[in-house]
């Protein structure tokens, strides 16, 4: 993790980036959270069985903004609901994966997951070129000439559609930034950054966080040392999908 960090958004105007930082994340209280993951899911199901969920139309006009084929090149939160509707698959990975997943769900917004341990330098969002690719999760190389990304000194990380292996968060990562991808006017955007870190709480502490909206390509400092505040777990319960 480079000290200081700062991000930076290229495509202001019709993206707006919400970034959640938290560092010194401790607890994986694994089962509370298989438990709300298996409840909230069968709300998903219900509400959504046979349509489309209206929210994913934002993403994929945000794509459409920067003329990226949304049905060529899906946004993460759709094509996770798909496979959910499809084949009745919801993947566990790791606690922190697994929630930020079951939030992509329920607000219909993809969300990228990254181990700041593994980041390095300031981190850039613009449309990648015929340079930016690297291994997936899966381990297959993806290409994202045209497409969103997110770059460091390394290359580039990160992409609403799928996150890179060399920036995953594991099982025992502690220093996690979380990325979502609104359109520029989203009116709930401020509401879902909120509810996320409500939930959160629910389930890890940690020694600092911060969380912002990047609307304009000003670069943000994203300060990774200070005076701690020490989160308590909160026992708020994750509201049902609106």
């Amino acid at each position: 993790m480079t000290k200081p960090l700062s991000i930076q958004n290229l495509l202001s105007g019709k993206l707006s980036a919400g970034v959640n930082v938290f560092l010194g994340v401790a607890g994986r209280a694994t089962e509370r959270i298989e438990s709300v993951i298996v409840e909230q899911l069968d709300v998903i199901r219900s509400a959504h069985a046979n349509a489309l969920p209206s929210g994913f139309a934002a993403s994929r006009q945000l794509y459409k903004s920067l003329h990226i084929d949304p049905t060529k090149h899906r946004p993460s939160a759709e094509a996770l609901w798909r496979r959910l509707r499809d084949k009745n698959d919801f993947p566990r990975l790791n606690p922190l994966v697994d929630l930020t997943n079951l939030l992509s769900l329920k607000f219909q917004i993809s969300f990228g997951l990254y181990d700041l341990d593994r980041v390095h330098g300031p981190v850039i969002i613009s449309l990648g070129d015929e340079k930016d690719h690297y291994l997936g999760i899966r381990k297959d190389t993806l290409y994202f000439n045209g497409k969103i990304v997110l770059r460091d000194e390394r290359g580039a990380f990160g992409n609403p559609s799928a996150d890179s292996l060399r920036a995953s968060v594991g099982e025992h990562s502690s220093n996690i930034m979380q990325v979502l991808f609104f359109q520029a006017h989203d009116e709930l955007k401020k509401r879902i950054m909120s509810e996320t870190t409500a939930l959160f709480k629910q389930f890890f502490t940690w020694d600092r966080a911060l969380s912002f909206l990047i609307e304009t390509d000003a670069a943000q400092g994203i300060s990774l040392e200070g005076d701690t505040c020490k989160t308590n777990a909160a026992q708020t319960r994750l509201p049902n999908p609106g």
